[in-house]
């Protein structure tokens, strides 16, 4: 499990380390440059060429100027070539340049202008980044942008970032005017969440954490938990030989309707890979032969649609066996689907003093709520909207939760008192032990019925952690689920193509790994 740092919170980690142990800036330095010189060598590849780092007057410029003096050493079928940004340097920038001279000379150093740039040196294999990284608080300008434009430009010509990709926000993620768009970065110590946030995924491309010396458990724990794919090993143990279905509890899917029950499929498939032992489709009785022949594994409860009084009777039976309630997947807004929703409310709420009953609410149940003028007790709940479903419970504009997700995810926890998955690229997942981001995926989920697949999910592991099969609390049921989910796209892409992959395909690849 990684921990984010924001650029403020690593410096401060920076100078209490070093002022405790009596470690020096340039002892750090030099560790970070080692990491930055063998990924520029990745990078550069095998056969030569020249890697042209383009170095600003700061610390991230001193680390650019290091990792070249250390890249020629260890590759010198590479040549570099250091271009200064003009200024005055640092002094651990002017220390590193005063090395490299000394020790490099072969390394040809350019000094810049406020004029045109010079021609690009020849074979140029790989640009480095060390223009700004997390120090930047202003939009880039004159030389620095117009490094950034020749970056940004030479599509073929792979950028490595140092720390953060200059011109993105180390904090949110946001684009200070224009942003190298990096092929990979280099961060230090732990990821910072402009990485993820915002334009972070885009504009960092492949992110390597890695160490400059501080043992890892230096820091504060303030921080967005990063779920890594070997967590799940912990939070999902191999099953007990001496188990039965019952053992890994029952879901109940409150889903489908005529012209949508492909939504249902999807969620209870993706609830029956996930582990759960018994899924129940409770559907309107029109569409339970289609979904009999589309997910025979799961059994199906019939509702009747023209008595939803009737239809919440049986409902009502079915979740006292219940370990967990999915609701909304293809339920529709209708009368019948409105008046469910409003007698389940009504049950969630009573349940709760006595034997709460967890519930995961998606889709249409999302956006019947959001019409709903009942008060709200839903803290056995998880809500899963995606950006347009959070505006309508805040009763905001989308491009308000696009501006700040951190924020609408909030705000919805507060309003509901739920745990929350704000689903997008990056989803920010809160429950009352803390917040968390899930960075794994892939736009190849970006297809209709992706999010019915979370919801099969989560039921299936809120339903086990109900039944005694884990031992998870709120946010690690969150960030389990959406990283088997997010695992489960890499796999389908992996076997399909970024293009090709149907939520089906989702669904039925979750609990495999790429």
């Amino acid at each position: 499990m990684q921990k984010t740092i924001t650029p403020d919170e690593m410096k401060r980690l920076e100078e209490n380390y070093m002022n405790r142990t009596g470690t020096s800036a340039l002892q750090l330095m030099e560790c970070a440059a080692r990491h930055v010189a063998d990924t520029a060598a990745e990078l550069a590849g095998e056969n030569g060429g020249t890697v042209l780092c383009l170095c600003g007057p700061g610390s991230n410029g001193g680390d650019g100027l290091a990792a070249m003096r250390l890249l020629t050493a260890s590759h010198p079928e590479l040549r570099a070539v250091c271009w200064l940004l003009p200024g005055t340097l640092n002094d651990a920038a002017e220390h590193q340049l005063r090395r490299l001279q000394a020790e490099a000379p072969a390394v040809e150093v350019v000094r810049l202008t406020d004029g045109p740039l010079p021609p690009l040196p020849e074979n140029v294999r790989c640009f480095v980044d060390s223009l700004f990284g997390t120090g930047l608080s202003r939009p880039l300008t004159g030389t620095a942008l117009a490094l950034c434009a020749l970056m940004n430009e030479q599509e073929r010509i792979p950028t490595l970032a140092v720390d953060i990709p200059s011109g993105l926000d180390g904090t949110t993620g946001r684009i200070l005017g224009c942003a190298v768009r990096a092929e990979r970065t280099v961060t230090f110590h732990r990821p910072k969440p402009g990485l993820f946030l915002g334009c972070g995924l885009d504009f960092a491309g492949k992110t390597d954490v890695v160490s400059i010396g501080i043992p890892p458990e230096e820091g504060t724990n303030a921080g967005y938990d990063i779920l890594e794919p070997e967590d799940l090993r912990r939070l999902l143990p191999p099953r007990r030989h001496l188990s039965h279905k019952g053992t890994y509890g029952r879901v109940v899917l409150l889903a489908g309707s005529k012209g949508m029950a492909g939504a249902a499929a999807i969620s209870a498939t993706a609830a029956l890979r996930a582990g759960a032992g018994l899924v129940m489709i409770a559907c309107p009785e029109s569409i339970w032969q289609i979904l009999q022949t589309l997910c025979p594994c799961a059994t199906c409860l019939p509702l009747p649609e023209d008595d939803p009084a009737s239809a919440f009777r049986m409902l009502e039976k079915a979740l006292n066996q219940a370990d967990c309630l999915g609701m909304g997947c293809g339920l529709g807004q209708g009368p019948w689907a409105r008046e469910l929703v409003l007698r389940v409310l009504n049950e969630l709420r009573q349940r709760q003093a006595v034997r709460p009953l967890p519930a995961v609410w998606d889709a249409d149940a999302l956006n019947l709520l959001a019409h709903s003028a009942e008060g709200y007790e839903l803290t056995s709940c998880i809500l899963t909207p995606h950006p347009a479903e959070a505006a309508r419970l805040l009763h905001c504009e989308v491009s308000e939760v696009l501006a700040d997700q951190e924020t609408a995810a909030r705000q919805l926890q507060r309003k509901y008192g739920a745990s929350i998955v704000l689903k997008n690229a990056v989803s920010h997942l809160i429950a009352k032990e803390g917040e968390a981001l899930n960075i794994l995926g892939t736009p190849a989920m970006a297809k209709g019925g992706s999010g019915d697949a979370l919801t099969g999910v989560l039921c299936a592991l809120l339903a086990g952690r109900q039944a005694g099969a884990y031992d998870m609390n709120d946010l690690e049921v969150l960030q389990a689920s959406c990283g088997l989910h997010g695992l489960a796209g890499l796999s389908a892409e992996a076997r399909c193509g970024q293009l090709s992959v149907l939520a089906t395909d989702l669904a039925g690849a979750v609990g495999m790994y790429p």
